[in-house]
């Protein structure tokens, strides 16, 4: 009988393990897939190297970064490149940069002139305090056009999300936090900015960084992996939770066609929403219920490599997203040998688009050959591409990324009734508060923190009854 079943072997439920590992409580992990990470996974394939999953690590993030030092990996750090320098949107059938100083941002000619005014009214717009979808939180503080021509592209990059449907307060917190609390965005960050102080901005503690290792993002996870050696099951898929007569919990793992009952004191679930609900639906109904009503829609990503020659564009930004007004087929390209060296052999460029999501979940369920045709095309019209790709890969994620909607905040708290009522039941993962690796390790680190209370008041109990 283990201390701590931990259901899930991506990001959330093996920092959780790793930690309470690390504290000497008894942790076994189960995971149906064959590698640890979930979608936090990076291949090598003729030199390039494509990520499955999360592409970055957004610092200052002191948490995730408190992480990665204490599992030694600060060496394998690689930032983004100074290549790297613009971010590209489309607009009329061309990509253009924008810049990305506020002050030149208001300003440029990218938006038309009503359109820059409108958005220098935000200040004197009046504030808002109760949740509302980000799209009528930037259209009533900007305008229609930063929404269709910024935010909404935005949102798709992000969170493969429709603004018109997803939670100002759950998907862009800092947003709606500095209307409440200064009345405007705009003069939010104005007085934030004057709080640090004149400083330079290479040397602003609040300036994001973008991040990953010289291994692409699926580094941490195995790290992680390599720590629990001996306590994490793979191929093994957790069908039912359930109480145990006799206090604790038992699951049942099935491995291959052998089907068995492992009992602990205490469960996290570190499962996407989706999957949380099948394996709960018989512990806790209301749970599941609440878990099975967050959308997924489908996301593939579409990974190219090209000869350097083979594209126009010189590829100096982060990447190109595009407006859903510009109907386009991909949601955005990274520019992924230009954001972190080593991306691709010398002379050859990297590419990964997304396809797909709330806009047009249709497009992720193509055939891989379909997908990979349908990208190269978007690399021809918007990049110049003059050859096909050398290497070319997809995954669809049939069950995408979460879409927090405005009864998100309520889901949440029938989650977490339900979680009150079963002692020792805990969930962790992307749905709390945030999709980020950074957001996911902070909800991990804080779910461990409680387990690790919940065990130390349940080894008390024990004593005192001894």
């Amino acid at each position: 009988m283990a201390e701590v079943i931990v259901i899930g072997a991506g990001i959330s439920g093996l920092t959780a393990a790793y930690l309470l590992h690390a504290s000497g409580h008894d942790v076994v992990v189960f995971d149906q897939g064959d590698a640890p990470g979930g979608r936090m996974r990076s291949e090598r394939i003729d030199g390039f190297l494509m990520e499955y999953g999360a592409n970055t690590l957004v610092t200052p993030a002191p948490t995730a970064e408190m992480l990665v030092a204490r599992l030694g990996l600060d060496r394998e750090k690689v930032i983004r490149s100074a290549a790297a320098r613009y971010r590209y949107l489309v607009r009329g059938a061309h990509v253009r940069g924008l810049p990305s100083q506020p002050c030149r941002f208001l300003l440029s000619d990218f938006f038309s002139v009503p359109g820059r005014l409108r958005m220098l009214m935000e200040p004197f717009v009046p504030a808002r305090h109760d949740d509302e979808t980000v799209a009528s939180f930037v259209r009533r503080r900007f305008g229609a056009e930063l929404l269709d021509y910024v935010a909404e592209p935005l949102v798709a990059g992000l969170l493969a999300g429709d603004p018109e449907q997803l939670s100002v307060d759950a998907a862009f917190p800092r947003l709606k936090q500095l209307e409440r609390c200064a009345g405007s965005v705009i003069g939010g960050i104005i007085k934030s900015r004057f709080r640090r102080g004149a400083k330079s901005a290479a040397g602003d503690p609040g300036r994001r960084v973008l991040s990953s290792f010289r291994q692409g993002m699926g580094t941490l996870p195995r790290a992680l992996a390599q720590h629990l050696a001996g306590r994490i099951f793979l191929g093994h898929r957790v069908e039912a939770v359930d109480h145990r007569a006799s206090g604790g919990y038992r699951v049942k793992v099935r491995h291959g066609r052998v089907a068995q009952w492992a009992v602990a004191d205490s469960i996290i679930v570190a499962l996407p929403a989706y999957a949380a609900s099948a394996v709960l639906c018989g512990l806790d109904r209301s749970i599941a219920g609440a878990l099975a009503e967050i959308r997924h829609p489908p996301l593939a990503v579409v990974f190219l490599g090209y000869r350097a020659s083979a594209i126009a564009h010189r590829l100096d930004g982060v990447g190109v997203l595009t407006p859903a007004v510009e109907k386009r087929s991909a949601l955005g390209m990274l520019f992924s040998s230009a954001l972190f060296a080593e991306r691709a052999p010398p002379e050859h460029v990297a590419l990964t688009a997304f396809v797909g999501g709330a806009r047009q979940p249709q497009l992720a369920l193509l055939k891989p050959d379909e997908l990979q045709d349908l990208v190269h095309r978007e690399v021809q019209q918007l990049l110049g591409g003059r050859e096909p790709p050398l290497v070319a890969r997809t995954h669809c994620w049939r069950y995408g990324l979460p879409q927090p909607g405005l009864d998100h905040a309520q889901r949440l708290g029938r989650i977490g009734s339900g979680e009150s009522e079963h002692a020792g039941l805990f969930l962790t993962g992307n749905y709390f508060s945030g999709v980020s690796t950074a957001a996911c390790i902070e909800q991990a680190v804080s779910t461990a923190r409680r387990v690790e209370q919940y065990l130390a008041a349940q080894s008390e109990r024990a004593k005192r009854a001894a």
